[in-house]
């Protein structure tokens, strides 16, 4: 009861208080701002755990021809921290810079809040190899690089003896689409009813 009395007469000591928030300051870049999640180009695969767990819509995945761009806009992140938590390859890391990377390291620098077509989107970009189908030459959505993470993290989880089998279907069947894989498991043996 105490306790409610305390919030509730806090409250009301608020509402008489001015603002946190400073005139002044309103378009100016703060000493400590958070700018962008870092991201390890060498360690991404492209997977998309972090698409899928980004909870402010900031990061996104697009396709254009063979190649993946997975990237984070500036203006909708967060800095939540959920794309770092669930990265498989531990490729991305959130951390505070000393400096903006793109307007040099005047802290006072002016931002454009409006988001104007003049002002370029801060983005952390990684641009990734599309899979390549090896029989049919079409492109799966899919980076190479997240197929030999798969591969590498499957064998490592099987017994050795397993693992000598399963690596040489692996190598065929993760390198080919859908409809090669429908059509040709047979022909190859590489269908999981051989082992019935």
């Amino acid at each position: 009861m105490i306790e409610k009395l305390k919030a509730s007469g806090e409250l009301i000591a608020n509402f008489f208080k001015r603002p946190v928030t400073v005139k002044e300051s309103f378009g100016f870049v703060a000493e400590a701002f958070r700018w962008l999640p870092r991201r390890n180009d060498d360690l991404c695969t492209g997977c998309g755990a972090c698409v899928e767990r980004c909870s402010s819509g900031a990061t996104s995945i697009t396709d254009r021809g063979d190649t993946r761009v997975v990237s984070i806009d500036g203006f909708r992140c967060i800095f939540c921290g959920r794309c770092a938590e669930v990265c498989p390859e531990k490729a991305l890391e959130l951390t505070l810079e000393d400096a903006p990377p793109a307007q040099g390291s005047d802290p006072t620098a002016r931002v454009s809040l409006s988001r104007g077509a003049e002002e370029p989107r801060p983005t952390v970009d990684t641009v990734l190899k599309l899979q390549r189908c090896s029989v049919c030459g079409e492109v799966m959505p899919v980076t190479e690089k997240y197929l030999d993470a798969i591969k590498e993290r499957t064998l490592r989880n099987l017994k050795p003896e397993t693992a000598a089998i399963v690596e040489k279907d692996m190598e065929r069947y993760l390198k080919t689409c859908i409809n090669c894989r429908r059509v040709h498991s047979l022909e190859w043996d590489t269908h999981p009813r051989k082992f019935i």
